[in-house]
């Protein structure tokens, strides 16, 4: 990404992490993308593309949408490493960069949420971790390393890293642990999950820590060919404080529930693929939002997409108004 700068604005706090973006970039230059010799699978129009790409889609989010904006992120590229542009124009400001995987790296060169930022590492389900970010005067630059251990089919996971962290004036070393459990069952035609997840903040330098913990509860149901009901309810619990708020949990509450009909049939030209409903209540700031939608099915393209006509309420009724947007799913 040509052009892109990525500076931090304090020359005392993290003075290690300034030449982080260079570094980052060399990394990327240097790092076979290519993988140029990779058979191509067959595509239409006599275009060669790498096996799996079509595949790559289902994470791609078209945005138009009267508040988030209007673009596309995470378009992948016809490449045989997954890499990914995106291209949004927000309310606030004009969003693009590349990311994606090269091997067990993840990478990210751009300008997201108005602010530039660079960004390498490898999180992976388990072994060594580790990770360098760098972003604009205003934002957080980290870097971190530790080790994830995992069991019962990676349904447990346990992780703990070390780091130095900075934004602004301030500059803290710090360590986070995570644990986490994922546990699903079934109920006859009823799936269900219960996720839960512990964090642990602690900050030596500044006598801080805080502890946060989420409850996910979610469900399926399919009581007819094709008719998906769909429930999910989140429950986070935090203690404690942070030096730096990026690091930082409160209490929230929130409530998901969809009802997907997809229309039987095969592929065509252009057909309607599936109606949706959404409901989400945000139990914390008194949001609700109700969201209608629309998605059309063809073959020449990985996922069904179509027009979402939403309304907000927010609280005491106020801050209510339509949400226009585009949605997508996949086939």
């Amino acid at each position: 990404m040509d052009g892109v700068i990525v500076r931090i604005s304090s020359p005392r706090p993290f003075r290690r992490l300034r030449s982080l973006g260079s570094l980052l970039l060399a990394g990327l230059a240097a790092f076979p993308v290519a993988g140029a010799q990779t058979q191509s699978a067959p595509a239409p129009f006599g275009l060669q593309l790498p096996p799996g790409y079509m595949d790559r889609f289902g994470a791609t989010a078209v945005m138009a949408s009267s508040t988030s904006g209007f673009g596309v992120r995470y378009l992948p590229l016809p490449l045989a490493a997954d890499l990914r542009v995106s291209l949004v124009k927000t309310p606030a400001a004009l969003d693009y960069g590349l990311s994606g995987n090269l091997g067990t790296l993840n990478v990210a060169v751009g300008v997201f949420s108005g602010m530039p930022r660079a960004e390498m590492g490898q999180n992976l389900p388990s072994g060594v971790q580790w990770s360098g970010l760098v972003q604009g005067p205003e934002g957080l630059s980290r870097l971190t390393f530790g080790y994830a251990f995992t069991q019962n089919e990676g349904r447990f996971r346990l992780l703990n890293t070390v780091g130095l962290a900075a934004r602004s004036a301030v500059s803290a070393p710090y360590s986070y642990s995570e644990v986490s459990n994922f546990a699903p069952r079934s109920f006859g035609k009823v799936n269900a999950a219960l996720r839960a997840t512990g964090r642990l903040y602690t900050f030596p330098a500044q006598q801080e820590a805080q502890a946060s913990f989420d409850l996910n509860l979610s469900a399926n149901y399919s009581p007819l060919p094709g008719l998906l009901l769909e429930g999910s309810h989140l429950e986070r619990f935090a203690a404690g404080s942070v030096p730096i708020a990026d690091f930082g949990a409160g209490r929230y509450e929130e409530s998901n529930f969809n009802v997907t009909y997809r229309l039987p049939g095969a592929d065509s030209a252009l057909r309607v693929g599936a109606v949706r409903s959404r409901l989400t209540r945000n139990w914390t700031a008194d949001y609700t939002y109700l969201y209608g939608d629309v998605l059309l099915r063809t073959s020449a393209l990985p996922s069904m997409f179509g027009p979402s006509i939403g309304y907000q309420w927010g609280p005491g009724g106020r801050d209510a108004h339509w949400l226009i947007s585009l949605v997508s799913l996949p086939k």
